[in-house]
């Protein structure tokens, strides 16, 4: 073999070993749907919730069933509870003594499920391009942190949608453990998840509430449901 012919099968082999680690390598969008198949495995789950909005924080535990029930109790704002048991969405706001009730249409269940189980991972889906941010490479959740984490970034496809971008955290269970949205105004709205808790078989009762008989009654305060 001459010298040609040697260096010509030294640069197929780099190219096959090349074109092999991208084939094998799984694409941003895989990973994601593997995370959503993650998600729809769950039927049941609670979690500790913290949102931060500029020097806005809050805090919650977070219970949620399939397809569209959802229940959090605030710790801060303290006292503050917002349960959906499917059919209705009832917010508690302990600082106005204000208990406030909304029967919900079939489209807005939908919404409400899809905020909180994998069809909103379907959504993203759907509305977003999907990227490795910076790369598949597991990195730390925050500088300090232990929690090993896949970056993932989803940019908005069309300005109908109401972040413009959304920046994933998702560790090696496929849960999201963090997101970042950037608002249509460049706001930047920051929801951290942590101990989370699967598959526990929460009762039903647990999204129903009664708020004390002395507060105020606001009905339908998002919209009139006729």
């Amino acid at each position: 073999m001459n010298f040609r012919d040697r260096c010509r099968l030294f640069w197929n082999l780099v190219l096959l070993s090349i074109g092999s680690a991208v084939f094998a390598q799984e694409t941003a969008l895989e990973f994601f749907n593997s995370v959503s198949e993650h998600y729809k495995s769950i039927s049941d789950y609670s979690v500790d919730i913290v949102i931060e909005k500029g020097d806005t924080v809050q805090s919650a535990k977070v219970w949620y069933k399939q397809p569209n029930k959802l229940r959090l109790d605030f710790a801060s704002p303290q006292g503050m509870v917002m349960t959906v048991d499917g059919n209705l969405l009832q917010v508690w706001v302990p600082a106005y003594q204000t208990f406030f009730t909304q029967p919900l249409r079939g489209n807005s269940q939908a919404q409400l499920a899809n905020v909180s189980s994998s069809n909103g991972l379907e959504l993203i889906k759907k509305y977003y391009t999907i990227s490795y941010d910076p790369g598949p490479e597991l990195m730390s959740l925050e500088p300090d942190s232990p929690i090993k984490v896949v970056k993932l970034k989803a940019e908005w496809k069309s300005s109908t949608q109401g972040f413009r971008r959304l920046d994933l955290s998702i560790d090696t269970d496929r849960q999201i453990r963090k997101i970042v949205g950037i608002t249509t105004i460049n706001e930047e709205i920051t929801f951290i998840f942590s101990n989370f808790s699967l598959n526990q078989g929460i009762s039903d009762s647990k999204f129903q509430f009664e708020a004390p008989s002395t507060g105020n009654v606001i009905e339908n305060f998002l919209f009139d449901p006729s």
